[in-house]
C-alpha cells in the first residue's frame, strides 16, 4: 500500500514551508509599499537605527518653514510700506518744487499759492489713504493694533480739527510771526488729544515712543523677533519746528499750505513762511528716505537669513531622504527575489504532498 509523507513525518516541514511563504508575502507587501511611496516605510517605528534621528529631524524641518513663512510676510509688508513711504517722499518732494516756484519773481502771483494750496490740499488726501494702506495682515502703518485704521477719515484731513486750527494761525500772519506761527502749528500737530489729533488712538504718541507700537514677528530660533515695518507716527525727539515725526511735520506742512491759498510775496510774513516750508519739507523728504533706506537694508538681512534656512533645509531633507527613502532599483531586485522564493516555495510544497514514503526516503 503506497502511503504519502504528509501523512506522517512532513506536516513539520509544510508548517516551515507556510511559515517562510507568509515572510516572503508580508516582504512583498511591505516592497510594494516602498515602490509606491517611495519611502522605507508607514512606520516611524520600523526605521530601526535611523527613527531616532528622524523624530529629532522632522520637527526642525517644520520650524524652519515656519520661520520662512513668518519672514515671507514680513518681507511682503516691509515691501508695501517701502513703496507706500516712496509714495509720501514723491508728495512731498512735489510740495516742496512747489514751494521752490512760489519763491521766485514768477511765482509771487496768488494764482501760483492758490495752485499750490490746491495740490497740498489733494495731497493730505492722498497721504491720509496711503497711511490707511493695508495687506492680508492689516493695516502697514498701524503698529501693534494691525485692524485699526492709523487714520480714521482720510477724505476729511483738509476739513479736521487739526486743519482748522492751522488755518486759523496762518491767517493771522504778518511781518513778524512766521515762526510763532510755525511753532504753534507744530505743537497742535503734536498735539494727541482725540480733538485734535487725527490719528487712531493707539498711535496719537509722541514720535518717540510711537516707534515701539512697531508690530514684531518671530523669524528665529528661542523666539527672536523682528519689528516689522513702520507706524505712521514714529521718529524722534519733538522740537519747536518738529513734531519728530516726518509723516507727522509732512502732514501739517500740506495743512499751512493749503491756509495760505491766495496769498502772495505781498503779503507781510508770506516769503519767510515759504522759505520754512521749504527746509521743513527738505528735512522731511531726507527722513522719509532714511526710513526706506533702513528698509532696505532690513529686507536685505532677511533675505540673507532666508538663504541660511534654505540651505540647513535642504541640508535636513538630504538626511531624511537618506533615512526615509528607498533606492527604488534595489527595491525592484528585491521585488524579483521575492516573487522568484515565493514561487520556489509554493512548487516545493507541491510536490511534497505527492512524495511517498519511498520518496521521502
Amino acid at each position: 500500500m503506497s502511503m504519502t509523507v504528509g501523512q506522517y513525518g512532513t506536516a513539520g516541514t509544510s508548517l516551515i514551508l507556510n511559515e517562510g511563504i507568509r515572510q516572503i508575502q508580508a516582504e512583498q507587501s511591505s516592497v510594494a509599499w516602498q515602490t509606491s511611496q517611495g519611502t522605507v516605510s508607514s512606520s516611524i517605528s520600523e526605521l530601526g537605527s535611523s527613527q531616532q534621528t528622524t523624530l529629532s529631524l522632522s520637527p526642525k524641518l517644520a520650524e524652519l518653514g515656519a520661520y520662512q513663512s513668518n519672514i515671507s510676510s514680513i518681507q511682503n509688508r516691509l515691501s508695501l510700506s517701502s513703496t507706500a513711504l516712496k509714495q509720501i517722499t514723491d508728495l512731498a518732494q512735489s510740495l516742496n518744487t512747489q514751494l521752490l516756484g512760489m519763491m521766485s519773481s514768477e511765482g509771487s502771483l496768488s494764482s501760483t499759492s492758490s495752485a499750490a494750496a490746491d495740490s497740498a490740499r489733494l495731497g493730505l488726501n492722498n497721504l491720509g489713504t496711503i497711511l490707511n494702506t493695508a495687506d492680508g495682515n492689516g493695516y502697514i502703518f498701524g503698529g501693534h493694533a494691525t485692524f485699526t485704521p492709523p487714520v480714521a477719515t482720510p477724505s476729511t484731513l483738509g476739513d479736521s480739527q487739526l486743519a482748522q486750527t492751522i488755518s486759523g494761525l496762518v491767517s493771522g500772519l504778518n511781518d513778524s510771526n512766521s515762526d510763532t506761527i510755525f511753532s504753534k502749528a507744530t505743537s497742535a500737530s503734536a498735539d494727541n488729544s482725540t480733538s485734535m489729533s487725527v490719528f487712531s488712538s493707539t498711535l496719537s504718541l509722541p514720535a518717540d515712543q510711537a516707534v515701539y507700537q512697531r508690530a514684531s514677528d518671530i523669524i528665529g530660533p528661542d523666539r527672536e523677533t523682528l519689528n516689522v515695518g513702520v507706524v505712521a507716527t514714529e521718529g524722534g525727539q519733538s522740537s519747536s519746528t518738529s513734531t519728530g515725526s516726518p509723516i507727522r511735520d509732512l502732514m501739517r506742512d500740506m495743512m499751512i499750505m493749503t491756509s495760505m491759498k491766495g496769498m502772495s510775496t505781498t503779503t507781510p510774513g508770506f516769503s519767510n513762511l515759504v522759505r520754512t516750508l521749504h527746509n521743513s519739507l527738505t528735512d522731511t523728504t531726507n527722513q522719509l528716505i532714511d526710513m526706506n533706506t533702513t528698509i532696505g537694508v532690513t529686507q536685505n538681512t532677511l533675505t540673507r537669513r532666508q538663504g541660511i534656512y534654505s540651505s540647513v533645509q535642504l541640508s535636513i531633507k538630504e538626511q531624511l531622504s537618506n533615512n526615509l527613502d528607498v533606492n527604488l532599483a534595489e527595491v525592484a531586485t528585491r521585488s524579483s527575489d521575492l516573487s522568484l522564493q515565493l514561487k520556489a516555495s509554493f512548487s516545493l510544497i507541491a510536490d511534497m504532498k505527492n512524495m511517498s514514503l519511498a520518496d521521502y526516503l
